[in-house]
C-alpha cells in the first residue's frame, strides 16, 4: 500500500467539522485505504443519540472513509456529495461504539466503482477487537 503525503482528511470528503469524523488516513493504492478515528469518543460527535454511540454509526466512518479514497483516486478534482444507498451484511461485535475507547482502525476494500457509484467491503477495529464490518454502496450526487 501507498503511504505517501497525504492530504487532511477534511479537504478530501465534503463535510465540515463536527461532521468530519475519520481523523487520518495511514496507507492507501488503489483498491484499499487504512483511515483512523477517535472521534467516537468525543461528548459533541453529531452522530449519538441520547449519549450514546450505536455501532451503526460506524457505517459513516466507513463511507468517510470511501469517499477519502475516491478523491484520492482522483486527485485533483474537488470533492463529491453523496449518499449511503445501502449498508449490508453488517456485523456488529458490540452495541456501543463508543465503549471502545481506543483508536478506531477502518479497511476499506473498493470492489466495484464508476462515475455514479461505490461498493466497498469494510471492516472497523479497535486494537485487536472487531467492531462492525460489512459492505456498503454510496452514490454520487453529481457525476
Amino acid at each position: 500500500m501507498t503511504a505517501t503525503l497525504i492530504p487532511d482528511i477534511a479537504e478530501l470528503i465534503p463535510h465540515q467539522a463536527p461532521m468530519v469524523l475519520v481523523d487520518s488516513i495511514t496507507a492507501w493504492d488503489e483498491h484499499h485505504i487504512i483511515c483512523h478515528a477517535t472521534s467516537h469518543i468525543e461528548r459533541d460527535n453529531p452522530l449519538r443519540d441520547d449519549g450514546r454511540l450505536s455501532v451503526f454509526a460506524g457505517v459513516e466512518y466507513a463511507a468517510q472513509a470511501l469517499a477519502a479514497h475516491a478523491r484520492l483516486r482522483e486527485p485533483g478534482l474537488p470533492p463529491k456529495r453523496g449518499m449511503i444507498a445501502t449498508a449490508s451484511k453488517l456485523t456488529p461485535c458490540c452495541q456501543w461504539l463508543d465503549e471502545h475507547t481506543g483508536t478506531l482502525t477502518i479497511r476499506v476494500e473498493l470492489l466495484a466503482s464508476n462515475l455514479t457509484s461505490s461498493m466497498c467491503q469494510f471492516h472497523i477495529t479497535c486494537g485487536a477487537t472487531d467492531i462492525l464490518s460489512g459492505q456498503l454502496t454510496a452514490l454520487t450526487a453529481e457525476p
